[in-house]
């Protein structure tokens, strides 16, 4: 029995090694577990008539993880800022930044432009009715493209920063109507980085089956007022959409010194509702 004992002790401890070595490992989608990415630039996904009335061609990179054998990847699609005007584009330094971050946790991210304009104030509606049409044609592009490009059309991930995040709170809270079909199936997270609109670039409305929305904003915001992302927290919760607001105390706008900080949280937020999906 003494023999027994001591060789199931032994097999105990062999046994608890191997699951603290596995469980010492980095967590995909948690964080880097991949040290290198593929980038594809410039693939066009339409051509439009911009407000000057001459043809514009859409274009997104796409950020992947190098050497991944997973085939049903999450996607990340993002919409960089600018405040509607030309001057950024899908390059931006804080999203290629997001996207390459990302794609080392797994996800494939997709940063696309959408037309903008020289005088963007001049009618909002149709600037932002522009945009949310480029951004649900880059959505259709990746769905029709899913197989090749290995992700999974039920873990969509959309998001923006600034004029991009006000896109991305509009496209993921805008609802299909009789008139109009607007195909939001398959977004189970909306990544909100300092674009909280105020009404006047609020053309849609938050209710109970919005996707779980995490909100990062400067307290010091100039351009973009912090309590524009208060507020939103606020709808949000008043509809059960799961939420959080990640306050950076004096940041500015684009806080790009907090960006350790919160892409942890994205990260985290994001990987909660892959948890329970699975």
């Amino acid at each position: 029995m003494r023999k027994i004992s001591i060789f199931l002790l032994f097999c105990l401890f062999q046994f608890s090694s191997i699951l603290l070595a596995q469980n010492s490992k980095p967590v995909r989608f948690l964080y880097q577990v991949f040290e290198n990415i593929d980038i594809q630039r410039d693939v066009e996904f339409g051509a439009v008539t911009n407000s000057d009335g001459k043809t514009e061609k859409l274009l997104l990179d796409i950020y992947s993880p190098l050497g991944d054998t997973q085939t049903d990847r999450p996607v990340m699609l993002l919409f960089h800022g600018g405040g509607f005007r030309p001057g950024n584009d899908k390059t931006q330094s804080y999203i290629v930044r997001l996207a390459n971050d990302f794609a080392k946790r797994g996800y494939v991210c997709v940063s696309a432009n959408y037309r903008i304009r020289t005088a963007p104030k001049d009618d909002q509606k149709g600037t932002m009715t522009d945009a949310l049409s480029d951004a649900m044609s880059a959505l259709d592009w990746i769905r029709s493209n899913h197989e090749k490009l290995k992700v999974d059309l039920k873990k969509i991930i959309v998001g923006g920063g600034s004029a991009g995040g006000m896109l991305a709170v509009n496209f993921c809270c805008k609802d299909q109507t009789a008139s109009e079909k607007w195909d939001k199936s398959g977004i189970v997270a909306l990544i909100d980085l300092w674009g909280s609109p105020d009404p006047s670039y609020l053309f849609s409305t938050v209710d109970k089956n919005d996707p779980p929305t995490i909100l990062v904003h400067g307290t010091a915001d100039k351009l973009v007022n912090y309590e524009n992302s208060v507020q939103l927290a606020k709808q949000l919760e008043s509809n059960h959409v799961k939420y959080e607001l990640v306050t950076l105390e004096g940041g500015e706008h684009t806080p790009v010194k907090f960006y350790d900080l919160f892409a942890e949280k994205i990260a985290v937020f994001i990987y909660r509702l892959h948890a329970r999906q699975e």
